[in-house]
């Protein structure tokens, strides 16, 4: 994905421009403040995509952690639905 740097100003004076490039030609701009990246306008789909990502690292995660505590996953199911149903 090709990739646009704008400073803040810059991007206040053609932000609709800015979301046309990130849309139309699925660019990546990087907005700057002094020089430093600050922000990252990227199209929805990238978004998307990317915190199917994270997710997917977490439940992996979680699932390594799972398997060191040498618990079954149908104990950890029992204990949660238990917690759960004391919740007022």
């Amino acid at each position: 994905m090709k990739g646009t740097t704008v400073s803040v100003a810059e991007g206040k004076k053609g932000f609709s421009r800015l979301l046309q490039h990130a849309t139309e030609k699925k660019e990546k701009i990087i907005v700057t403040k002094r020089k430093k990246p600050v922000a990252v306008i990227v199209p929805y789909e990238e978004y998307q995509r990317s915190m199917r990502l994270e997710g997917y690292k977490k439940i992996m995660e979680a699932r390594e952690a799972f398997s060191k505590t040498g618990l079954r996953a149908d104990q950890i199911y029992k204990e949660a639905k238990k917690q759960l149903e004391r919740r007022p």
